[in-house]
């Protein structure tokens, strides 16, 4: 007989679960059978068993960014009542991080999936969408808009500095159009899941020596210089020893220029005296709207609304766990 609460070791976890992340992480080992409880579930009791061969995409895909919350495989033929039962795969939860909800938007777009938005209270498109019917008649339904009640209930016991971190993010419903089996969303949600996160670009120098070196201790200017190694003491090793000598007119072809972003001497028919002034320059053009602003990595997060790129409609939902 299992016991009709979660066990000792199950709600403390999740009360120190104090941000998004951590929520998500918990999720992933629950799917995994290594917790044997999550809040909004029965206590003691894991996924179901249809949705076992699916429990590994699901954990990275929570461990990814997407915390989900629901989710069922297509199905489509007799029930164990014996009725007509027919089924589409779906899943739904919560996604904070901007970047990766445009991918997950365009991947199901790219593979014909059904994507609803919302945020808390604030739903876009035409609400739930049937999931499972019964003889033909609806039975379960994805992508209801959630209310502070639904939160409170769904994740109580865990830290209030989590409960907001979802609050604040979108509640994000993937639907297969098509009733019975298919493959078309665990794909869809693999694709995500291991897609590469670019690197953050590189910081502009903090420090720029009087003698015009804007140069990252690790890089050389267009001019030679070696840079500001140290940025405490702000100084090149050309300003530190007075024995070294930079002769700015010698060390590459072509006229002085002044560096499009810090200003500093260099010689170079570039725009820009190193590539830590070229990609802070072209992100102030591209916020400001240059038409001529060159193309380099963006930072973490998409420069406009991810569903504005990406044919999703809109809402959210959690009738059905997992």
């Amino acid at each position: 007989m299992k016991l009709p609460w979660m066990s000792r070791s199950d709600k403390k976890q999740w009360k120190n679960a104090a941000t998004f992340s951590a929520v998500a992480e918990l999720m992933a080992l629950w799917l995994e059978g290594k917790v044997g409880s999550w809040p909004g579930y029965q206590p003691r009791y894991g996924p179901d068993e249809e949705t076992l061969p699916y429990t590994g995409v699901l954990a990275a895909a929570n461990r990814a960014g997407y915390l989900t919350i629901s989710s069922q495989p297509g199905f489509a033929g007799q029930g164990c009542d014996g009725k007509d039962w027919q089924q589409r795969a779906a899943v739904e939860g919560f996604i904070a991080d901007r970047a990766l909800l445009l991918a997950l938007s365009v991947a199901a777009q790219e593979a014909g999936l059904e994507v609803r938005l919302h945020s808390l209270l604030n739903e876009w498109g035409n609400g739930a969408v049937t999931v499972t019917t019964r003889r033909g008649l609806p039975t379960t339904s994805f992508g209801r808009a959630l209310t502070i009640g639904d939160l409170d209930f769904m994740w109580r016991g865990c830290a209030p500095e989590a409960v907001n971190a979802i609050a604040g993010s979108h509640y994000v419903t993937v639907v297969d159009p098509k009733f019975g089996p298919t493959t078309r969303l665990w794909e869809a949600l693999e694709q995500v899941s291991t897609r590469p996160v670019p690197p953050p670009p590189a910081d502009a120098p903090k420090v720029l020596c009087s003698c015009g070196c804007t140069a990252l201790g690790w890089q050389i200017c267009g001019d030679g210089c070696n840079g500001v190694v140290d940025q405490d003491d702000g100084r090149c090793q050309a300003c530190i020893d007075p024995s070294v000598i930079i002769d700015w007119s010698k060390v590459c072809d072509g006229e002085e220029n002044e560096c499009a972003n810090c200003g500093a001497p260099y010689f170079s028919s570039r725009k820009y005296c190193s590539t830590a002034c070229e990609d802070a320059g072209a992100y102030d053009e591209d916020d400001l709207g240059g038409a001529d602003a060159p193309v380099a990595p963006r930072p973490v997060g998409p420069a406009s609304d991810p569903w504005a790129s990406a044919s999703a409609s809109s809402s959210g939902s959690h009738d059905a766990p997992f």
